[in-house]
């Protein structure tokens, strides 16, 4: 009986440290296999994508990966009768603290995750929040793409915030003049979605 016991402890160690050493391997190996990455640590990363996906350990890694892609901002213009139009920024980046910011940037990062149906209507309650907060009844959206500089140019003397690393992508034009009756009448226009 002691035997039995004794080899149960053996098997258990055994497993409880391959158990360990595939955990580390997993946890190393889902960062390390985003591409763009060699065909081995990719094909590595396949062996632990099941148990990555089981505990939610390969979240998020590519936007951090070696060559993220462009990050999406909302800007919007207002207009004025003969002045210059309100212009901003969601988020802006006065917004403190930078965890809210974080969040902020999540909601306009994500706009185009909505289903296409639904989008419609999320762009149209981003334009509504937009012109609550001026009084107004125009707006018109715009998605910013901002494309990551290069190694390259910022060592040629580039900065990050650099205007022509903003690219401008209209959504719509956004009239909340008409009456609560002819709520469906709104005007979306030159939409991209």
């Amino acid at each position: 009986m002691s035997a039995m016991i004794a080899g149960l402890k053996k098997a258990g160690f055994v497993a409880l440290n391959l158990w360990l050493v595939f955990h580390v391997f997993a946890v190393f190996i889902a960062p390390a296999g985003m591409p763009p990455a060699s065909p081995l640590l990719v094909n590595a990363s396949r062996i632990a994508l099941p148990y990555n996906q089981a505990l939610f350990l390969n979240h998020g890694y590519h936007y951090f990966a070696p060559d993220p892609g462009s990050s999406t901002l909302v800007s919007y213009q207002i207009p004025q009768a003969g002045d210059v139009p309100i212009k901003g920024r969601f988020p802006e980046p006065t917004i403190f603290p930078r965890l809210l910011y974080h969040r902020y940037f999540m909601l306009a990062e994500n706009i185009r995750a909505f289903p296409p149906e639904t989008q419609a209507e999320v762009f149209r309650s981003y334009a509504q929040h937009f012109a609550q907060q001026h009084d107004a009844s125009q707006i018109s959206l715009s998605f910013v793409n901002h494309a990551p500089s290069s190694i390259a140019r910022i060592q040629a003397g580039g900065l990050l915030s650099d205007p022509e690393m903003y690219f401008e992508e209209p959504i719509g034009d956004f009239d909340f003049s008409v009456s609560a009756d002819d709520e469906n009448s709104v005007s979306l226009q030159d939409a991209s979605f």
